[in-house]
């Protein structure tokens, strides 16, 4: 039986359900699939944060950093009715639970 992973970003102003996140193979996978769904819906305005993710039944649960880095392109020579393509990257980085 395939894994399901479940995600939710934490440390918010507000509170976030979590998200089944389907075809994932890894809990990192499963974190990037999230919070750049966010990131996007977000258009960028929120660069930074955290997230929880857990298998649906049990299992270790991982939490990440996360910030988004976004590369502006030249707009010199765009006219005002031309979109731009912003290319962005996000960085994710394991907690590690020292017990």
């Amino acid at each position: 039986m395939a894994k399901r992973f479940w995600a939710q970003l934490i440390e918010m102003d507000e509170e976030i359900a979590p998200a089944s996140i389907p075809g994932c193979t890894d809990h990192e996978s499963a974190a990037d699939t999230l919070v750049t769904d966010f990131v996007g819906a977000m258009g960028g305005e929120i660069t930074s944060g955290a997230v929880r993710v857990w298998i649906d039944g049990g299992g270790q649960e991982r939490i990440y950093d996360w910030s988004a880095e976004f590369e502006m392109p030249d707009t010199s020579d765009l006219g005002d009715d031309e979109d731009i393509e912003v290319e962005g990257e996000i960085v994710l980085t394991e907690r590690v639970n020292r017990a």
